[in-house]
């Protein structure tokens, strides 16, 4: 279906809440092609603009132009946003900060997940965690049947590796942290209804108490881990630092495992081909970013007035990067909606793009290679024991529950 690309945000209504009210991969692909049909930037009815080409996103990601709706923006633009504890709470971290705040706020997890420091602590710490895990869920299977790879493994594993490498005290319940993590993030959701912004809210105090008690105990008692080294630089910081690192690192890279999980049981002989070729992991974890990213939308707001899609646009103007859509542009992906594990490699924008780089890309692709690696290993023969269910999107429209049997 072809669209006019002079489309005012009442004609573009249907279509925009077509793309509102999809979350299934699959379903996306005629979505985004009438996207990219209706032009570079679709707008809405909330005034601000969908951008639907690779190229345009990459500009949106990169170009420093744009900021995020960050404190200063909401303070002029949405009266009583404060009110929100996780709103408020994501804008003391770089997520939803800009320079000079996003630079210092993001010194301290620049050094620990280093590509370096994460080479070095692959082996250490990755490789270790994700074998008992997929053993372990490999051995429930046997024992019991059918089981939920999303509930014990997907989510508790991300979730293990960041409170080993920042050195979180044992007591700390990890399914707890990861739930509220889980719950917090999704205040980023377009439109998130009261109920959502509630949860999201009691997690980001729940979560915020329990890093102040982490920290002042580390203050008293160092254990010479980088809890102990942040709270010693700066206690108020670290709390935000933390929890930057559960916020967005637990729900991306979960979903990141659940995708590949999905792409292990139902796409015949990936397995095998992983066994006798582990190095494709690489391959596989590159296609499912491209198909399926994390995280869909990136907002953004012009701090002047720029140019995009061949458009001019005033200082102000809001716009969502549709990283799905930007995925599956013709102009840069051969056969962009076919789900191919053996894709040459190519730049995505999963992992974000110029300032807003997420600095946990090599923390999370070491987990999901070595996830791959180890469900071949252990799960010869795995196949669904149901359909997946999914987060309704359209930006985290990750897979919430996908049981798999043998």
């Amino acid at each position: 279906m072809l669209i006019s690309p002079t489309l005012d945000a009442g004609s573009a209504a249907g279509l925009v809440r077509r793309w509102r009210q999809s979350s299934e991969p699959g379903e996306l692909a005629g979505i985004y092609d009438d996207l990219r049909a209706a032009g570079p930037l679709v707008p809405t009815h909330w005034n601000a603009l969908l951008v639907t080409g690779y190229d345009d996103c990459r500009q949106v990601l990169a170009d420093r132009t744009w900021h995020t709706l960050g404190a200063r923006w909401r303070d002029a633009n949405r009266p009583g946003w404060r009110r929100s504890a996780s709103t408020v709470a994501l804008c003391e971290t770089p997520l939803q900060q800009d320079p000079p705040e996003h630079t210092e706020r993001r010194r301290p997890l620049t050094a620990a997940l280093s590509p370096r420091a994460m080479t070095d602590g692959a082996a250490a710490l990755v490789e270790p965690l994700v074998d008992a895990y997929v053993r372990a869920f490999a051995d429930r299977i046997r024992g019991h049947g059918p089981t939920d790879i999303v509930a014990a493994v997907c989510r508790p594993l991300p979730t293990a590796v960041l409170a080993g490498l920042v050195g979180l005290p044992p007591e700390v319940d990890l399914a707890w942290l990861a739930a509220e993590s889980l719950a917090m993030v999704r205040v980023e959701e377009l439109a998130s209804p009261p109920s959502v912004v509630r949860r999201a809210d009691e997690a980001a105090i729940a979560q915020l108490a329990c890093y102040d008690r982490i920290l002042a105990e580390r203050v008293r008692r160092p254990a010479g881990d980088l809890l102990s080294r942040w709270a010693a630089e700066d206690r108020g910081g670290a709390r935000h630092v933390l929890l930057t690192l559960f916020s967005a690192g637990v729900p991306t890279t979960a979903a990141l495992l659940a995708g590949l999980a999905h792409a292990l049981v139902t796409h015949q002989g990936l397995a095998e081909r992983i066994r006798q070729e582990p190095g494709s992991a690489e391959q596989l974890t590159d296609e499912v970013l491209r198909w399926d990213p994390p995280g869909r939308v990136v907002t953004r707001v012009a701090a002047a007035g720029t140019e995009l899609g061949g458009r001019p646009l005033p200082a102000g103007q809001v716009v969502h990067a549709l990283i799905g859509a930007a995925h599956r542009d013709p102009d840069v992906f051969t056969d962009p909606h076919t789900f191919d594990p053996y894709r040459a490699p190519q730049r995505l924008l999963a992992f974000g793009s110029g300032l807003h780089y997420c600095l946990g890309t090599h923390l999370a692709r070491s987990q999901a290679t070595a996830f791959v690696r180890a469900f071949a290993r252990e799960l010869p023969g795995a196949r669904p024991a149901g359909p997946p269910v999914r987060q309704p999107g359209p930006s985290m429209a990750d897979i919430t529950r996908l049981p798999i049997t043998r």
